[in-house]
């Protein structure tokens, strides 16, 4: 079984890799691609693929770089993903040798301090093969916010009571909502502060790319302000929803370092109560800081049955990626990244940044 692995643009081969994907079963792909490739190749991102003695397009995974803040410095995490092998090249060694060809060459990059992906469990055995490690699993997180049912709503209304405790009471401040077709997130595009948790860069195109439709008429931006709205914004929570059923997803959270999220969830549940939202939905990485001050904030967020394993690697780490793998316990995104761009690190880079 014979076939070639070489690195190229993604959008010079864009026909190929389409009818890959779409010929295997995953006709949403090119609306996909359409939306995210041409932003991450302006951001370095590439792909590689296989093609056998035909010629014709067997294998594919890609890469795209993406900016975190930590502690006072920027880090690059290169996301794996897309990855796709064609019926007759599903074993184990051909996926392990574009594993292995894609971890190589962003080493030799220079530029990328850790790679981080979510396969399920084939490509686990292939990715620990190519010597990455797991760090952990995301969970969904499903936080109640209201009921139809007077009884159940009260129970409800309860725990939130319960959660924030009598000395928060007072002192939670309310959510301004604005549609975010008509509400600039500039502000949130950089993390701000100097904090020990590995918080990502966002930008409008980033968000447009990897949510379908965004800015769709259902996206909000929950703005917090702590000395009224003429201040600059501590906090930013991006919720898409509720649909029909009542459902929201919570995309993004972007906050100061030094706010507590038991300071805004009380605000943004207020707020999404008034819109007719039951339920809001959040993805993490299950045993993270993260997800303890979700589950603290909030007192009574549950597991769902579902839940996307996340592996990642650590490889040849940087000193900087290093550092920032020993607090992969704390990261600050949420479902917008980790459902698309789960939380797990692989490191690669050889400059010196950080001790380890």
């Amino acid at each position: 079984m014979e076939f070639t692995i070489t690195t190229v643009n993604p959008l010079d081969h864009a026909e190929a890799i389409k009818r890959l994907f779409v010929t295997h079963g995953r006709a949403e792909f090119p609306g996909f691609f359409d939306r995210a490739y041409e932003v991450a190749v302006r951001a370095g991102g590439v792909s590689w693929v296989a093609r056998d003695r035909a010629g014709q397009l067997v294998m594919h995974v890609a890469c795209f770089p993406r900016r975190f803040r930590f502690g006072t410095r920027d880090v690059v995490g290169g996301l794996l993903m897309n990855a796709l092998v064609a019926e007759p090249y599903r074993s184990f060694f051909p996926a392990r040798e574009l594993m292995r060809r894609a971890r190589d060459d962003i080493k030799a990059r220079g530029d990328v301090d850790f790679l981080y992906t979510d396969p399920n469990e084939p490509a686990r055995a292939v990715l620990e093969a190519s010597g990455f490690r797991h760090i952990g699993t995301l969970q969904r997180l499903v936080l109640p916010v209201g009921d139809r049912r007077w009884l159940v709503d009260g129970v409800i209304r309860l725990l939130h009571v319960r959660a924030r405790g009598p000395r928060r009471a007072r002192s939670v401040p309310d959510a301004i909502a604005r549609r975010a077709a008509e509400h600039s997130a500039v502000a949130f595009e950089t993390p701000s502060g100097n904090s020990p948790r590995l918080r990502p860069h966002y930008g409008t195109a980033l968000y447009a790319a990897r949510l379908e439709g965004y800015p769709a008429p259902n996206d909000t931006w929950f703005t917090f302000f702590q000395n009224g709205a003429g201040s600059a914004p501590t906090a930013g929570l991006l919720v898409r929803g509720p649909d029909q059923s009542g459902h929201a997803m919570l995309h993004a959270v972007r906050r100061a370092p030094d706010l507590p999220l038991g300071q805004v969830i009380p605000g943004l549940v207020r707020a999404l109560r008034a819109a007719g939202c039951a339920r809001l939905q959040i993805v993490t990485l299950a045993h993270s800081d993260f997800a303890a001050e979700l589950r603290h904030a909030g007192g009574h967020a549950v597991a769902c049955p579902r839940q996307p394993k996340c592996d990642a690697t650590e490889h040849d780490a940087s000193r900087a990626g290093c550092a920032a793998l020993r607090h992969a316990r704390c990261p600050t995104f949420v479902a917008y990244h980790c459902a698309v761009y789960p939380t797990d690190w692989s490191n690669v880079r050889t400059e010196p940044e950080f001790s380890c």
